[in-house]
């Protein structure tokens, strides 16, 4: 029995593996389990493989839909992964970016249809690491600011200042005609957060999907070795010069958020060798990117 009964509507969704094989991704064995023609959808899957050897076409669980699978031997950015896969993809409608370990419910399908009517061009989930909202967020200046869940409605957002994870996000062809692109400059951390600045630059509008991901975050895990995790922390604040670079004064401003992110590093992880992060200083404050 149909749950929607209307025109069909075109939905791309866009993975990205690395590490885990397409058979043990949450993301895959959730979207093959899905009876899509319920919802009165056409549903295709583009599937990038990041490994260095691939794991093959074959290795995608059963899917019912077309399936473009990618692989070129090299890590790619993000950035150049999604502006790939937008533009080999004229007959969609809608893009639906997920991580590997994103678990795809009929209830999310759902909280598609609100959207759909809504004529905003993106629509975000809620997004949650143990029980913490870690998406959407908001930006002030040149950091971001975690928001409550409980004053998370569901519907229409002003866009100004709002940030998300790109997983569970909903795009509409409209707004990559319109000339909506990712950074390319950025290749992991800080894409989600420039492509949601661009957004704002554009559209008023953003749509509070009724719907809760579960999901991971590296920069949010216990038990990190410091090696692994400086180096995330130092590619997380010198994406910063790419991500707040339509901000006047915006190296100053970073090096200035710089100094108090590395203390209360210090202090948070209890290891005054994060100090080291003091060691971006030249980078950020250098006249030319």
């Amino acid at each position: 029995m149909a749950i929607y009964d209307g025109e069909k509507i075109k939905i791309n969704f866009i993975v990205v593996v690395y590490a885990t094989p397409p058979a043990l991704t949450v993301t895959l064995k959730s979207l093959g389990s899905i009876d899509f023609s319920k919802f009165c959808i056409t549903q295709s899957l583009s599937v990038w493989d990041n490994s260095a050897e691939g794991f093959g076409k074959d290795a995608i669980p059963d899917f019912n839909g077309d399936v473009n699978y990618y692989h070129n031997g090299i890590n790619e950015s993000l950035s150049v992964v999604y502006n790939k896969i937008v533009s080999d993809s004229e007959g969609s409608q809608y893009f639906i970016v997920l991580d590997d370990d994103s678990e795809i419910t009929e209830k999310y399908i759902c909280s598609l249809f609100g959207f759909f009517s809504s004529g905003i061009p993106v629509g975000i989930p809620r997004i949650l690491f143990k029980r913490d909202l870690i998406s959407p967020g908001m930006v002030q200046g040149v950091r971001g600011k975690q928001i409550s869940n409980e004053h998370l409605k569901v519907g229409s957002k002003d866009s100004k200042d709002l940030v998300a994870m790109m997983s569970g996000t909903i795009i509409h062809r409209q707004a990559f005609d319109a000339g909506l692109r990712f950074d390319e400059r950025l290749s992991f951390y800080g894409i989600d957060t420039k492509f949601f600045i661009d957004y704002a630059r554009r559209y008023p509008k953003i749509f509070i999907l009724d719907a809760v991901l579960i999901h991971s975050s590296a920069l949010r895990e216990r038990g990190q070795t410091y090696e692994l995790r400086v180096k995330r922390l130092k590619n997380l604040v010198l994406s910063r010069l790419y991500v707040f670079d339509h901000i006047s004064n915006f190296r100053l401003k970073i090096s200035i958020y710089l100094f108090f992110f590395c203390m209360k590093t210090i202090v948070r992880e209890k290891n005054i060798q994060y100090i080291s992060l003091l060691g971006l200083f030249p980078k950020i404050l250098k006249s030319q990117d």
